[in-house]
């Protein structure tokens, strides 16, 4: 593994060959690089080549001029060829911004990615930075075989440009021409420096080449991978697009590369590679899922004025979550890397246990998560005074303020719910008002053996009425407090929760619901939840109505965390 590492200026660059491991360049050797810029066609330009020679330790220095920003292209080529004029490394960059600083490290896994990259931009005519994003997603191993990169190349075009692939989904379901092509452009380079891009993706990889260890190297190189979650959802958020919408478009985009028949099978790539692909996406497909969460609630945290503390605890544990799941990018980067040879290295080790491993990181991380954001029991205490004392006369059940999340663990209830109530509340208490029309979702199977109510009501479920010779009737429940107020909360979240259990309903009875099935379940549960917020009616003192931020906000809060 020979490593390349980089410094990207905007008018002049430094490249240099780190010595420090086994996998350093030839020394005192020649070399040429050639710097290119890839044009929207997907065709390379070059720019101009230089030689160099490398030192004592195997270390290549010398300076690059006249390189193009990302106001005149999306990505910057390097090619390192030898004395014999064979490509030794190549790496593909993002075009920094004028007068600003990239980086790059191109190892083994570096040039791999780059070929393809190019290969695909190649066949699909374009430089799309969402095809370089996925593929940089999908690619976490160097171990290709004969036909691999053509193969992987395709998968990726197919995948992203194809029909029903990602692009696709995101134009068919309500995204413009303008926001796709804003989300490219994030994706190279966002406005908020503090947002991760791809340009911290190549940096990360500088970091790993010049760490001098190969252990370090691969750690790094697979926490990069890691980072492109926050990519994705940055972007997403810059554009103004949904963050639902990139979610489902992932979907969208793991059908339509199935449907290349690439990805297995007889014509499809090796078994090594799709080993490390598979587990690559299970991981980015779980952390894309939790960031995606973890931001639609910080906003609307944000947007229903939580408190300094409550924002910060929340993202407190956010963030601790985070840390969490970023350790399978270091502790399994071998396994991505190589999953053959890691299986071979640990003995009685098969990619079921190292999966089931994986999953039990995320599933500590995400009880811990839930555990962190539960309010206080001073919080529930002065939530429940709160509603005593803005409806007089209101009888609160004994467990308000609790969920479970588990079969018999009981927690309060969540930060955010809280915030949505309080909200709520304080609109009331202020002179405004809140009423709400019900929805007609149809209760979903599952949730019809307790929603409901029994001819003898004695029985609150459908199991105890039938079987003492009741009639149960499945059917939303009428609210009757003392306030039409908090009887609309009450509807709002039953409603909430019904479309919830509905867009989880195909999992039910143990079924494995197709890609084609999970992708409609996810866009009739967004669709849902935009009848409801046209449902609230939320005025505040004074007659302005509730913004339309507002009311998603109180729907985003009434969902219990899922990172699914």
């Amino acid at each position: 593994m020979k490593k390349i590492s980089s410094s990207i200026l905007a008018a002049a660059t430094l490249l240099s060959f780190g010595a420090g491991t086994c996998f350093a360049l030839t020394a005192n050797s020649n070399y040429t690089i050639t710097t290119s810029k890839l044009k929207s066609d997907g065709k390379l330009a070059t720019i101009e080549t230089k030689p160099a020679v490398t030192d004592a330790d195997g270390k290549l220095t010398f300076t690059l001029t006249t390189l193009p920003t990302n106001a005149e292209v999306n990505f910057i080529a390097f090619t390192i060829k030898d004395a014999a004029g064979t490509i030794v490394r190549q790496g593909v960059a993002p075009a920094p911004p004028d007068g600003d600083v990239n980086q790059l490290g191109i190892n083994d896994l570096a040039t791999v990615q780059a070929a393809t990259f190019l290969k695909a931009a190649e066949l699909a005519g374009t430089d799309d930075p969402v095809l370089a994003a996925y593929l940089l997603t999908l690619l976490r191993s160097p171990d290709l075989q004969a036909g691999d990169l053509l193969k992987l190349a395709s998968l990726g075009q197919g995948a992203i440009k194809g029909q029903g692939g990602f692009e696709d989904y995101l134009l068919g379901n309500g995204v413009s021409d303008a926001k796709l092509a804003a989300l490219k452009s994030c994706l190279v380079y966002n406005p908020d420096s503090t947002k991760a891009t791809l340009r911290d993706f190549t940096k990360g990889y500088y970091t790993a080449v010049q760490s001098g260890s190969t252990a370090t190297e691969t750690s790094e190189t697979q926490k990069a991978g890691g980072l492109m979650a926050d990519v994705f959802m940055n972007a997403a958020a810059c554009a103004d697009v949904e963050l639902e919408q990139i979610t489902n478009a992932h979907e969208a985009a793991g059908a339509a590369a199935d449907a290349t028949g690439l990805f297995s099978g007889p014509g499809g790539i090796s078994t090594n590679l799709r080993d490390s692909i598979d587990q690559s996406m299970s991981t980015f497909n779980r952390k894309i899922s939790m960031v995606k969460m973890v931001t639609d609630y910080t906003n609307a945290l944000n947007t229903l004025q939580a408190s300094g503390t409550q924002v910060s605890t929340f993202i407190s544990a956010a963030q601790a979550m985070a840390v969490s799941t970023a350790g399978v990018d270091a502790q399994y980067g071998d396994f991505f890397r190589d999953p053959a040879a890691y299986l071979a290295a640990h003995p009685g080790t098969d990619a079921q246990t190292v999966q089931q491993a994986i999953n039990t990181i995320f599933q500590n991380a995400w009880t811990t998560f839930q555990n962190a954001i539960a309010s206080s029991n001073a919080d529930i205490t002065a939530l429940k005074a709160t509603i005593t004392s803005a409806f007089p006369g209101i009888m609160l059940p004994p467990d308000f303020g609790t969920n479970y999340i588990g079969p018999q663990t009981q927690v309060n209830w969540p930060i955010q719910q809280v915030v949505m109530v309080n909200w709520m509340l304080n609109l009331i208490q202020g002179g405004g008002s809140i009423s709400y029309t019900r929805d007609t979702t149809p209760i979903p199977p599952m949730m019809q053996q307790w929603l409901g109510s029994c001819s003898n009501t004695q029985y609150w479920d459908q199991q105890s009425c039938t079987g003492h010779g009741g009639t149960w009737t499945s059917q939303r429940s009428t609210f009757d407090t003392p306030s039409t107020a908090f009887n609309a909360y009450l509807a709002m979240q039953q409603d909430v929760n019904i479309v919830d259990m509905a867009r989880n309903s195909i999992w039910d009875n143990n079924n494995q619901p197709t890609q084609q099935q999970r992708m409609q379940a996810a866009s009739d549960f967004m669709t849902r939840l935009g009848v409801i917020e046209g449902k609230i009616v939320a005025t505040k003192a004074g007659g302005a109505s509730a913004s339309s931020a507002e009311k998603k906000a109180i729907i985003k809060l009434m969902l219990q965390p899922n990172a699914n």
